[in-house]
């Protein structure tokens, strides 16, 4: 029996799920761009926004990060084994 890749996948989650997770990623460093200019013309503007997003990412708790972080290498390491395995391609 051969396994569905994610872009062949039925379920719109599965096929979603990379691309989802790049695309936040790509806004996140894309935001840096209209920081510097807020921070270029308004210096407080930014260190306003900078310490809101620094309370906001330090008030998820960390059992939330570690719960991320086993998620995505724990994915990788499946799929790193499965594509050795040639379980996949």
């Amino acid at each position: 029996m051969q396994q569905e890749s994610e872009p062949d996948s039925i379920d719109p989650w599965v096929r979603r799920a990379r691309p989802a997770f790049l695309y936040i990623m790509y806004a996140l460093l894309l935001w840096s761009v209209p920081m510097g200019l807020i921070a270029g013309i308004h210096p407080a503007t930014a260190a306003a926004i900078t310490a809101g997003m620094r309370a906001y990412l330090g008030a998820l708790p960390e059992p939330l990060y570690a719960l991320f972080g086993t998620g995505y290498l724990g994915y990788t390491a499946a799929r790193a084994w499965g594509k050795a395995k040639g379980l996949e391609r």
